[in-house]
């Protein structure tokens, strides 16, 4: 299979296909490099809503890949872009934001006044996105607002992110305790909804211009590409076992041992 002369654009998820924790997966520098230098087009999409988009280039910098902002789309974009949607026919006014400050900048630029402390109890809106130093004290003002009537957003539903040591919790995680304490479920920005993909599409990864999306999970990268129209290929560096895809009704175009299959003729 000769990826290169089937694509002209390729859409990378991050967490499990290019790099676990800090080490580059497979040779990922190498196939970023001569996809670029074949004037390959290049989107990375991430549901890891803790890091912005310099903060990712910086950090696949770090491993030897060469990325720009504007290809990347995050399950923050995704939220905004959600609230966005909604904004008039739900008329919030305020929101409550457990999450990074990269997702409370983002929610920013809707125009919702952000409140904190007691006032958060009173949200019209609360949005959960995981990041590395979330709390207790976060999870439970969520809790108590989405009780007292909030509508409620989440980033993303990954219950988990391959790690060094294996498997981390998410978003999804933070989530399910929220859920079971309000009685209340969350709507989802990111993958496997459509949000990132109108995203993606506006920035020219259209399903039209020959697009592979590559991805470790089949319930959020393959399942969201495929809705989407997309071209999709399972990356078996992540979550995803042969098991899983015996099991599961959501199947990938191409099954990849990791992203250097990319580079092969077969």
């Amino acid at each position: 299979m000769n990826f290169q002369s089937l694509f002209d654009c390729f859409v990378f998820d991050l967490d499990g296909v290019v790099y676990s924790g800090e080490t580059a997966i497979g040779n990922s520098p190498a196939v970023l490099k001569t996809l670029r230098r074949n004037d390959k087009d290049i989107r990375f999409i991430t549901n890891n809503p803790s890091r912005s988009p310099s903060e990712y280039t910086e950090k696949l910098a770090a491993i030897g890949i060469e990325s720009y902002e504007k290809e990347f789309v995050t399950s923050p974009m995704a939220t905004v872009f959600l609230i966005m949607e909604q904004l008039g026919s739900k008329q919030w006014k305020t929101v409550f934001t457990a999450g990074s400050d990269y997702l409370k900048n983002e929610i920013a630029k809707t125009q919702l006044v952000a409140v904190y402390g007691n006032c958060a109890f009173k949200a019209d809106l609360v949005v959960v996105g995981s990041h590395p130093n979330f709390n207790l004290e976060e999870i439970r003002t969520a809790s108590l607002a989405v009780g007292n009537g909030a509508d409620f957003i989440g980033t993303n539903r990954d219950y988990f992110y391959p790690c060094e040591h294996g498997r981390a919790p998410a978003t999804g995680a933070l989530l399910a305790a929220v859920e079971a304490a309000s009685g209340k479920k969350a709507v989802v920005a990111g993958k496997p909804e459509k949000y990132m993909f109108d995203i993606l599409q506006k920035s020219g990864a259209a399903p039209a211009r020959k697009t592979l999306l590559l991805g470790d999970s089949l319930h959020t990268d393959i399942a969201g590409g495929r809705k989407a129209g997309y071209s999709t290929a399972l990356v078996m560096t992540g979550v995803t076992n042969s098991t899983d895809i015996e099991n599961s009704d959501v199947k990938p175009d191409f099954i990849l041992e990791n992203i250097s299959s990319l580079l092969q003729s077969r």
